[in-house]
């Protein structure tokens, strides 16, 4: 009874593969639902990043501080992760030497977007530099993709995709429009668009800059 187990679990893990093509589609679809469900649940985490940030930047003198005390606690975070799996130190699959220039700087590109959600976030609201921030990522990738540049495969601009952009542009107009209309709304003062315009600057420190 024991001398046939292994071969009973030898069994079992090869079964996936013996499975119909029927169900395999039930099961990729599955896939791609709890992949849809794990990205909004990764996209609410990381709408809460901007305040954090900018709550982060206005405890500190500078926003670079900020940026690096940021930066050095999601290092810390990942460091721990990579010795407690037994995943450090890191290993290539090929020589650093072979991979494109411009793979390195990720973390840079990192580092401008902590920044810039430092200064601007406390200034206009993270719900406006978010909005704005989705919808120059969704440009940006539509053309990645459109190209097949920076490791992405290709996949062609459609009337679909470019209609998703507009949208977006749409959502982020309507949100700085509401922004700039419940101002002059709470200041009646104001009566003049440039007024209003020059006050909502004054208030949110861009116009010293």
């Amino acid at each position: 009874m024991l001398a046939r187990m292994p071969r009973l679990n030898r069994g079992i893990a090869l079964r996936p593969f013996q499975l119909d093509p029927g169900f395999a589609v039930n099961q990729s679809a599955t896939f791609l639902v709890v992949a849809i469900v794990v990205g909004l649940l990764t996209g609410c985490l990381l709408g809460t990043q901007p305040s954090i940030n900018g709550a982060l930047g206005g405890a500190v003198k500078y926003p670079l501080q900020a940026s690096l005390i940021s930066f050095i606690t999601g290092t810390s975070l990942l460091l721990v992760l990579t010795i407690v799996s037994g995943q450090f130190p890191p290993a290539f699959v090929k020589p650093p030497s072979e991979l494109p220039w411009w793979i390195w700087f990720g973390g840079a590109v990192g580092v401008v977007m902590v920044s810039t959600s430092l200064f601007f976030v406390p200034r206009i609201g993270s719900l406006w530099w978010f909005a704005a921030v989705m919808t120059g990522q969704t440009i940006t990738a539509l053309f990645l993709d459109h190209f097949g540049l920076l490791g992405n495969p290709r996949s062609p601009i459609n009337g679909l995709r470019i209609l998703g952009v507009v949208l977006l542009l749409l959502g982020v107009f309507s949100i700085v429009g509401a922004k700039y209309l419940e101002y002059k709304r709470t200041h009646p003062a104001l009566q003049s668009d440039e007024q209003a315009s020059k006050a909502l600057d004054d208030e949110s420190g861009l116009g010293s800059e």
